[in-house]
């Protein structure tokens, strides 16, 4: 029984970890952040003194966390960032930087010499719950020139056990 009691608390220890539970914007510290979810997997910073922390739960995951803090080291906000309402916000002439920024790094890239390009591919759950894959293009100079998003469970075998 014990064990089962420690075992249980070990695991929600870790959910909590995962996308911040437990952090409080405006009271919780960077150092928190730090202790709660581990090191960020890139840290941007920005010309107020505030930063964005990026937590990809990858490869397999489908979630990226952004942490904003404030330049007095303060929690502003936490937020999951692969959905669709980013997405949306990802069009031609936005930058690599843009979407970083936005979205967080890829879990993977593929390039295409002949198109110049290469494919930042991101893995996230839709809205209606499926498994799917954004692919966002970007040219030579950083530059997005496209994106798509495909399914890769297209319900065929929902409700089979």
């Amino acid at each position: 029984m014990r064990l089962a009691s420690v075992s249980l608390a070990m695991l929600l220890a870790a959910c909590a970890s995962y996308d911040g539970g437990g952090l409080r914007p405006g009271a919780s510290s960077m150092e928190e952040v730090h202790r709660t979810m581990g090191p960020p997997a890139l840290e941007l910073p920005n010309p107020d003194g505030s930063r964005q922390l990026v937590y990809p739960r990858g490869p397999l995951g489908t979630d990226t966390f952004m942490v904003h803090v404030g330049p007095d080291g303060l929690v502003q906000k936490i937020e999951q960032v692969l959905t669709d309402d980013r997405f949306y916000r990802i069009v031609p002439g936005l930058t690599r930087d843009e979407l970083l920024r936005l979205i967080g790094p890829p879990s993977e890239t593929m390039d295409f010499p002949r198109l110049q390009q290469v494919s930042w591919e991101y893995r996230f759950k839709d809205t209606w719950g499926y498994i799917a894959f954004l692919s966002v293009m970007i040219d030579r100079q950083g530059i997005v020139v496209g994106r798509s998003t495909r399914r890769l469970d297209r319900g065929n075998d929902r409700g089979r056990g």
